[in-house]
């Protein structure tokens, strides 16, 4: 796998891009980073096109102090940066969590650049909930203890195998992850998270679209999920017995057959 960066830090890691072949942009969710895609870079190496990068502010990715340096804008921009760089065409995108709503956002900003969409454990409404209007007050606490001077810095690869199992509060895991990301960055990124409104663009998705859900999961409901495929037109919905928020490292064999099945019939 090649390793770099954008000029403006944003680290990314790809593959041989061959001819002939699907390509696959993963996108992590809020404080993670693209390491928790390993498994799926072994699994779908050789037969597509991969891409994978970490968020503004994620992961290795350069974290700025700036507030507007993790507009969306500048995400989807970052997403077309690299497709430019690489010769992509035409992708499908893989986002959880946040990372469903910029595959969203990209698709409607670059339709003509999309082929399909796998959106796991997404939600389309979190900034018209109850649990959206308690972030907001959280965020202001945060925003009003924050005494800390904030220094700009390259982050580090999470190691997400040594973790057996991972709960959707898991501590331990959330921890590491926001260390890591930092509380400035996170609180950046959930901002923008809670004015984004993708409800308003899902009528307007013209591209194959699955939607994968964990029955258990307790930071998004799967019932937004089941709404979520009545609005995006020719939608799939998938939703996993046995899975919690986490599904991306929890249940990453179903989530890789069924990004295979998917992209076997576009």
């Amino acid at each position: 796998m090649e390793e770099g960066y954008l000029k403006n830090g944003v680290y990314y890691r790809r593959n041989d891009f061959l001819s002939g072949r699907p390509t696959l942009v993963f996108i992590h969710g809020i404080s993670g980073c693209c390491a928790a895609w390993k498994p799926y870079e072994e699994h779908f190496g050789k037969d597509c096109n991969l891409l994978f990068f970490d968020l503004r502010g994620h992961g290795k990715s350069f974290k700025k102090k700036s507030a507007d340096f993790y507009s969306l804008d500048n995400i989807a921009d970052d997403i077309f940066e690299m497709a430019i760089s690489f010769g992509i065409k035409r992708m499908v995108l893989v986002g959880h969590s946040f990372g469903a709503l910029l595959a969203l956002d990209f698709a409607d900003r670059y339709y003509d650049m999309v082929d399909g969409l796998v959106l796991l454990a997404p939600d389309y409404r979190i900034n018209k909930t109850f649990r959206g209007k308690i972030t907001r007050y959280l965020l202001a606490a945060m925003d009003a203890c924050s005494v800390r001077p904030f220094v700009e810095r390259y982050g580090i690869e999470v190691d997400y195998s040594k973790f057996r199992y991972n709960a959707d509060w898991d501590l331990r895991r959330i921890y590491i992850d926001v260390r890591n990301t930092s509380i400035h960055v996170y609180r950046h990124c959930l901002n923008r998270s809670l004015v984004f409104d993708p409800e308003k663009i899902l009528s307007r998705i013209n591209v194959p679209a699955l939607i994968i859900h964990g029955k258990n999961d307790s930071i998004f409901p799967v019932a937004d999920s089941v709404e979520m495929a009545k609005k995006i037109a020719g939608a799939r919905l998938k939703i996993l017995d046995n899975a919690n928020h986490i599904l991306v490292l929890n249940n990453s064999a179903q989530i890789k057959d069924e990004i295979e099945d998917f992209i076997k019939v576009l």
